[in-house]
């Protein structure tokens, strides 16, 4: 299946780059799980930690369900796994990167930078024992003003990854807003280097929704972002745990993404270049124009293998 390729203008700062225009048709719809209409909100709410999914290492489950809310929205979304004191997730044998944040350190490996300098990441970010997918804590990125009075939107941790070609699996949650806002934000990326404002970097960001987005070249699930002159964003439901794989390959320049164990984005060619190979991946929150939100990460695993959510 093809991707879609369209050009989103994002002007703000934060590092966002030119605001070219123009889309091509898109790549693959939502599915998995049941389907819902609920003629303007999204149904589901809050799933809190309870019950343990079940997958065998390196094969997705494909649960999950998915609900329209309104017109020209979709949200998707899925039921948290691992109860209340249940283990984290295991590690695969071959990850570059792997952590459940059951310690009060950074994890190994990790790298927080704060204006191109190694600095204190629980400044921008906490071990929370409140919520979590599995195990007994999460990480949870500070919002807004609980990072301090420095005012960075960069909140970002850097960890390992195999040179060029990797997959990364993690969990992701938000309490108040959905996943997918309008505004370019964003969650997680590939990229050449550990510093903040990386030359190389295939973002996983919200953008008119969830997409994938390198230099404001913005690629989305089918029929859904800039749709024949309107927006139509694909969203990830608040309060609930989302299983998100992806495989990002620079040499070959084609990225995949798996929401809750169902391909979202098939975007092959993409993107137009890539100056300098991929060996980091990053995750936690790049507020490029907001609103600030708490986000909270677990069982984030980086390798050359498929994962698999749990």
């Amino acid at each position: 299946m093809s991707g879609a390729v369209a050009l989103a203008a994002c002007s703000a700062g934060g590092g966002a780059s030119g605001e070219p225009g123009g889309a091509v048709a898109g790549s693959r719809s939502p599915t998995g799980g049941s389907g819902t209409e609920t003629g303007g909100a999204a149904t589901g709410g809050s799933v809190a930690n309870t019950g343990a999914g079940t997958a065998a290492a390196g094969t997705p489950s494909m649960g999950g369900t998915a609900s329209v809310a309104g017109a020209g929205s979709s949200t998707a979304g899925s039921a948290s796994g691992g109860a209340a004191g249940s283990g984290a997730l295991p590690c695969p044998t071959d990850a570059t990167f792997c952590s459940g944040f059951e310690e009060t350190t950074l994890p190994t490996g990790a790298v927080y930078k704060v204006n191109a300098a190694p600095g204190d990441w629980t400044r921008d970010f906490e071990l929370d024992s409140a919520v979590f997918h599995a195990g007994k804590a999460a990480l949870r990125v500070k919002a807004g003003s609980e990072a301090g009075t420095s005012g960075s939107a960069y909140q970002m941790l850097a960890v390992p990854a195999p040179m060029g070609k990797f997959w990364a699996r993690f969990y992701i949650r938000q309490a108040d807003l959905d996943i997918g806002g309008l505004d370019h934000n964003v969650f997680a990326g590939a990229a050449d280097s550990d510093e903040p404002n990386s030359q190389v970097m295939v973002e996983l960001a919200e953008d008119v929704g969830v997409a994938f987005n390198t230099n404001d070249a913005v690629r989305w699930p089918m029929s859904f972002g800039r749709v024949g002159g309107g927006e139509t964003p694909f969203t990830l439901a608040k309060g609930m745990w989302h299983c998100i794989e992806i495989s990002f390959d620079g040499a070959a320049r084609a990225q995949q993404l798996y929401v809750n164990g169902t391909q979202q984005i098939d975007a092959p060619d993409y993107p137009a270049n890539v100056a300098s190979p991929f060996k980091i991946f990053k995750f936690g929150f790049n507020k490029l124009h907001g609103p600030a939100r708490a986000v909270w990460y677990d069982d984030v695993a980086v390798g050359p293998t498929r994962p698999g959510c749990f």
